[in-house]
């Protein structure tokens, strides 16, 4: 980006930057840079001080109040050379100053400088993503861990209850897994849970949000989704892990089951989402009580007065 009011200076940086293989976005006005700024994709921003219509200090303060721009860089230009000018504009913001006239060499290098740090910042930004969706999964299972799914559910629970979308829930148990860890060790459950949460993921739709709520027990949030279809869904999920015995590491084969509890917001007037997951617990609980491998549904408590669309 470069936001320079001076036709030559915009025409010789043009010139110059365009020999390297750099792409130049021209601005003459603040107004003209402010919209620009924010529209295209861009790396470094040449910045003239002295713009007709406002200080160029205004466009280096928005753009590093912006999270988008953690890694682009500015480098301010202006006719004065003076200590304090130098100063202010690197304290209010700028990442580098050079002053008119200036050799274009000496652009180029400022540029180069520039664009590797904005590489490093790149590196570091997507690294922090990457950490960021790491701490979002289990590490065993590869889908979402209990951390991540609070707050999705959280932010999921408010929108459906403000506008009456339906929204339910199911909670899944892993049947006897006490007696695999304590017959077969550790391991042996790990492949459990690993193999199950395969066999929950293939089945989910995209809209379907699966997550490991600890221990041996899973958790999928189900979107626009009424009561009676979640428990169709659940027994869905019941026969995939029931449909085939799990191998584990010394080449033996469980038969492994899992229990289903489910429960919706479109069933029940649920105040908060602790309150849906609390009905869709004792519906899992009841399926323990009831034999296991098998899918409850919550108990309705209270109705809506709204009718909500399928």
């Amino acid at each position: 980006m470069l936001v320079d009011d001076d036709p030559a200076i915009v025409r010789l940086l043009t010139k110059v930057l365009s020999a390297t293989g750099t792409e130049v976005i021209a601005c003459s006005t603040g107004r003209e840079g402010l919209e620009v700024l924010d529209r295209q994709k861009w790396e470094i921003c040449l910045l003239d001080r002295g713009l007709p219509d406002l200080d160029g200090i205004e466009l280096c303060r928005h753009v590093k109040a912006d999270a988008r721009f953690d890694a682009r860089q500015v480098i301010m230009i202006s006719g004065c050379d003076s200590l304090d000018a130098r100063v202010e504009a690197l304290n209010l913001g700028a990442d580098d100053y050079i002053t008119k006239p200036f050799h274009p060499a000496e652009v180029l290098a400022r540029i180069n400088a520039a664009r590797r740090v904005v590489e490093m910042q790149q590196q570091l930004v997507d690294m922090a993503r990457q950490l960021e969706e790491l701490s979002g999964h289990d590490d065993l299972t590869g889908i979402f861990n209990r951390r991540h799914f609070g707050t999705t559910l959280d932010r999921t629970f408010n929108h459906s209850h403000r506008y009456h979308r339906p929204l339910s829930v199911a909670i899944l148990d892993v049947d006897h897994f006490k007696v695999i860890n304590d017959s077969f060790g550790h391991p042996a459950g790990d492949a459990v849970l690993a193999e199950v949460a395969k066999r929950f993921a293939r089945s989910v739709r995209s809209s379907d949000y699966l997550a490991r709520y600890g221990g041996e027990e899973f958790v999928v949030l189900l979107p626009e989704t009424q009561l009676e279809d979640a428990v169709s869904f659940g027994e869905k999920l019941r026969a995939a892990v029931a449909s085939a015995p799990v191998p584990i590491s010394d080449g033996r084969e469980l038969p492994v089951t899992v229990s289903v509890g489910t429960a919706s917001l479109a069933h029940t007037r649920f105040k908060s989402p602790s309150e849906m997951i609390d009905a869709a617990d004792q519906a899992l609980y009841r399926a323990k009580r009831n034999g296991r491998n098998r899918v409850e549904a919550e108990r309705r408590r209270a109705h809506r007065r709204e009718t909500i669309a399928p």
